[in-house]
């Protein structure tokens, strides 16, 4: 792919005024050398730092407010929301060494990137096995990752986020219809139809209470499928393995690869999801900003006083658009 093909967006964060970084924990939970150790120019040696990043943020405060929800998600004794991101940070063992420039690469759909421009959706997390040109290493620059979607769960290969769960005022579940379509065939589908994503689970397993329709085309007539025809559960082989559940769908008969189907039904706990701009925002503005955590847990990238001097953020695809909306929602 050549990198015209590309769709991309790169933009200096925290180039304004300070935005007060809520990291209340910075914890690296594992450091290994990167690239095996090998130098990159006048920069040295790197390190790759895995751990999770805690967050705080004032639900009243007016940088907020734009963030859906966040009226209604739980708060902690100092009337704080709390949430957590797990991170990647790979940096020159010496910063003094590094040119005190920080990209930091928004991961899409979890799956992050090592190196801006190359993808790595089938490594491990921890692997060295491609390190691309290393041109932005030997330049001298920091490279930090962290996930951003609670829909999506944390694993070896993809970056996910724990948010909280939105309730009502008076501490009741919030419910809310979804509309979800599935092609493809099998009997089971998670109810988001995509097992890469979490699925908001339906608040009511009675399928009455939902709407699944069936059509030859997209934008074909939909005809209704009978309620005794499918469940909120998996099924390997129709009726007599169904295993009931709140977050997938079973067709009895089989999903028809050749067909479309779709599924209206209600949805409940959704988490706060625009929290996912307050943990670019905090994190950027963390590694920027700040020397400790509110544990004392040093800044990895400040040494001697020496502070990052920028924060450039990057994205492709789905996570241009996420940068987009980044700026224009005031983060």
């Amino acid at each position: 792919m050549s990198w015209r093909m590309l769709s991309w967006v790169l933009v200096a964060l925290c180039e304004g005024a300070l935005v007060e970084a809520r990291v209340t924990q910075f914890v690296v939970e594992r450091t290994t050398p990167y690239a095996d150790g090998k130098e990159f120019g006048e920069a040295g040696a790197f390190e790759r730092l895995e751990g999770t990043a805690h967050f705080e943020v004032d639900p009243n405060d007016s940088r907020n407010a734009v963030i859906v929800n966040i009226d209604r998600a739980p708060r902690n004794a100092r009337g704080l929301v709390e949430f957590s991101a797990p991170f990647v940070l790979i940096k020159p063992v010496d910063v003094t060494r590094g040119n005190g420039k920080l990209l930091y690469g928004l991961n899409n759909r979890g799956y992050g990137f090592e190196i801006p421009f190359h993808f790595f959706p089938q490594l491990p997390v921890g692997s060295t096995d491609d390190v691309g040109d290393g041109f932005f290493f030997t330049q001298g620059f920091a490279f930090v990752d962290a996930g951003w979607a609670a829909d999506i769960e944390t694993t070896e290969t993809r970056l996910g986020a724990t948010f909280p769960v939105a309730i009502q005022p008076d501490g009741s579940a919030i419910v809310a219809p979804i509309r979800i379509e599935y092609r493809g065939e099998g009997h089971t589908f998670s109810l988001k139809g995509d097992d890469r994503f979490r699925s908001y689970e339906t608040s009511d397993a009675d399928t009455t209470s939902s709407t699944l329709t069936v059509r030859d085309r997209f934008g074909g007539a939909r005809a209704l499928v009978p309620s005794d025809r499918w469940a909120f559960g998996s099924c390997s082989t129709g009726r007599a393995s169904l295993v009931t559940s709140t977050t997938d769908i079973c067709l009895f008969d089989g999903f028809d690869p050749q067909k479309v189907y779709e599924l209206t039904y209600p949805a409940t706990n959704p988490w706060v999801m625009g929290l996912a701009y307050a943990v670019t925002r905090d994190l950027a503005s963390f590694l920027r900003y700040q020397t400790a955590d509110d544990e004392g847990s040093p800044n990895p990238l400040w040494s001697d006083g020496q502070p990052v001097q920028r924060v450039y953020g990057l994205g492709i695809s789905s996570t241009g658009m996420y940068l987009r909306d980044f700026i224009y929602l005031g983060f």
